[in-house]
């Protein structure tokens, strides 16, 4: 169900199946495998996620990081991944957001970078 989070950076990478994303902020998005999504819980934001396909199983690896900061503002964003980018090789997928020399789908507020293959 729907539930609070504060002061985390989240990050949520689909490894199989589908991810239904709903939060305070008025986001509504479902995500398939190889896609990546953030949160910035910053202030405080309530948000639930699901499997509504009973028919297909939902895997994904969620990482909490502690941000740079607190009392940031509360943030989302997603990115449906690439899988000729990570086939055979190291994609990169998140980064710092105050980092001016590294540009990913995903940023963060934290020096972090995560990189996926397959």
């Amino acid at each position: 169900g729907t539930h609070p989070h504060r002061d985390m950076e989240i990050i949520t990478y689909i490894v199989e199946g589908e991810l239904t994303h709903k939060d305070s902020m008025g986001t509504e998005e479902t995500l398939g495998r190889g896609a990546i999504q953030f949160m910035t819980a910053g202030i405080g934001v309530r948000h639930s996620e699901h499997n509504l396909n009973k028919d297909k199983p939902l895997r994904f690896i969620q990482t909490w990081i502690k941000p740079s900061g607190y009392g940031l503002t509360p943030n989302y964003g997603s990115c449906s991944g690439s899988a000729s980018e990570r086939k055979g090789k190291l994609q990169h997928l998140v980064s710092n957001a105050m980092d001016p020399t590294s540009k990913t789908p995903v940023e963060i507020n934290q020096d972090c970078d995560a990189y996926a293959t397959e």
